[in-house]
């Protein structure tokens, strides 16, 4: 296993956005944010690593573009989820709900 070809900074970002989420003064101001990066920086680590891991030859992405639509859908779930409900003219579960639908049809 090699070092990565990124040097697994996924792990740097996590942790950057976990203490940037964790501050209080953040979390009492921006209490939405705070929660969007503690759930953001599971997915950039996770995403991060397997494309590390595929650029320095540890382990191969097989469908570069499945690959890719699922991490945006990831990311978009987590902002959808995390956006005041007025951003939503339909509802904010009826639309989060119809493109998840929509993601799984394709």
């Amino acid at each position: 296993m090699s070092g990565g070809h990124f040097g697994y900074v996924g792990t740097k970002i996590k942790d950057n956005l976990l203490t940037i989420a964790g501050d209080v003064y953040v979390d009492r101001r921006f209490p939405k944010l705070a929660q969007l990066f503690d759930d953001l920086g599971a997915i950039f680590e996770a995403v991060e690593h397997e494309i590390d891991w595929d650029m320095c030859g540890d382990s191969m992405i097989e469908d570069d573009e499945a690959f890719e639509r699922e991490a945006l859908m990831k990311l978009l779930e987590a902002c959808m989820k995390a956006a005041p409900d007025d951003l939503f003219p339909r509802g904010k579960w009826a639309t989060i709900q119809a493109v998840q639908a929509r993601h799984e049809q394709t």
